[in-house]
């Protein structure tokens, strides 16, 4: 590995961990309250391109770590690396569960609309049905063709006698 790439992204590493970014993007997030660690950003402080990272394991390595003990040191809860990550995991489960609680709730009331839909169409077939009795068996054909032809879409299959 280049010795010059690696110390730009130490250099670069370091800064971000200090809050003190020379990229004008990163400066903003930092002011913000909202700059994260991560490989993304210190390629971008390093100056370098995107994915530049990715040959270099070691630093890839330093940085996650320096990042998780940066979360660490900012959270007010957790006091090392296993407890913030245990944590973390606790609001994933947290959301998983509310997300399928919503999920079968939807699903229900997709099914109930389901259910009403095929009611009401069940009801309209039933209508036109006795609609088209009312009328003389001669005229029919030509009351449907002209049901079909006003909008061919507002036909629906049934069994008609």
């Amino acid at each position: 590995m280049n010795q010059s790439t690696k110390k730009k992204f130490l250099d670069a590493l370091d800064r971000l961990i200090k809050g003190q970014p020379e990229n004008r993007e990163l400066r903003l997030k930092a002011k913000a309250g909202k700059l994260k660690i991560n490989d993304s950003t210190v390629e971008k402080e390093a100056g370098l391109s995107v994915g530049s990272l990715r040959n270099h394991e070691d630093i890839k390595t330093i940085v996650k770590n320096k990042s998780l003990n940066n979360r660490v040191e900012q959270s007010e809860s957790t006091q090392c690396p296993i407890e913030l990550l245990q944590e973390e995991v606790k609001k994933l489960k947290k959301e998983k569960t509310q997300a399928n609680k919503k999920r079968a709730k939807y699903l229900d009331l997709a099914k109930s609309h389901e259910t009403a839909l095929a009611y009401q169409a069940a009801s309209h077939i039933k209508m036109v049905q006795e609609l088209m009795e009312m009328v003389p068996a001669y005229e029919r054909e030509k009351a449907m063709d002209k049901v079909v032809n006003t909008r061919a879409d507002n036909v629906i299959d049934g069994k008609f006698r």
